[in-house]
């Protein structure tokens, strides 16, 4: 009676953990579109090929109002801000902002810049050539940079979005982090592209 009993409580068992793994596995899978979804809503971390418009409707070049926002973490002693506030711009037009960077710190740090745009629709429209937020920035103690983002807005944006926001907020990586990724890597899963 026992050995059934034992026989049939492993089998329960078994069957449990088929399941949980099953269900693991399955969750695995879904967690890519549910960060692709979050990051739509959100309108961050956005990098699309700049090989295609956001439309196919070519239309007349407009001029907006382009702001630049920058924020890093209360932990993270860097200096980092825009050399260049706003800018009046066109559409259609390729432009070129600098944001400088400093480690205020004693040791050597490696950052992670991560863009998002304001209002979120103008998403689409906003196409970066270059951009430090492509790679990782490291820095040694007491070292400064600037780093350039050259960006062009599609001029199908519609113009009643007559400012957009470009905001940063740098982020410290780990040491694990950084080294986990090569250079190569960094560049093929990073170059050009939309924010």
């Amino acid at each position: 009676m026992t050995a059934v009993t034992d026989s049939h409580a492993r089998r329960s068992l078994l069957v449990k953990l088929v399941a949980a793994a099953v269900l693991m596995f399955g969750f695995s899978f879904a967690l890519v579109p549910l960060y692709d979804l979050m990051c739509d809503a959100l309108g961050i971390g956005k990098i699309r090929a700049t090989t295609a418009p956001a439309t196919a409707v070519t239309l007349a070049p407009h001029t907006l109002a382009i702001e630049f926002v920058t924020t890093n973490t209360e932990q993270l002693d860097w200096s980092f801000y825009p050399l260049v506030k706003s800018m009046e711009i066109t559409t259609a037009e390729t432009y070129m902002v600098n944001f400088y960077a400093k480690n205020n710190t004693g040791h050597t740090m490696t950052v992670q810049a991560i863009p998002s745009i304001t209002p979120v629709q103008g998403t689409e429209y906003l196409i970066k050539t270059q951009c430090f937020c492509f790679e990782q920035q490291t820095l040694e103690p007491g070292e400064s940079i600037k780093m350039p983002v050259v960006f062009m807005i599609d001029s199908a944006l519609p113009e009643k979005y007559s400012t957009l926001t470009l905001s940063y907020s740098l982020f410290e990586l780990k040491q694990e982090t950084a080294s986990a990724h090569t250079p190569g890597e960094l560049t093929a899963t990073n170059r050009g592209g939309r924010t």
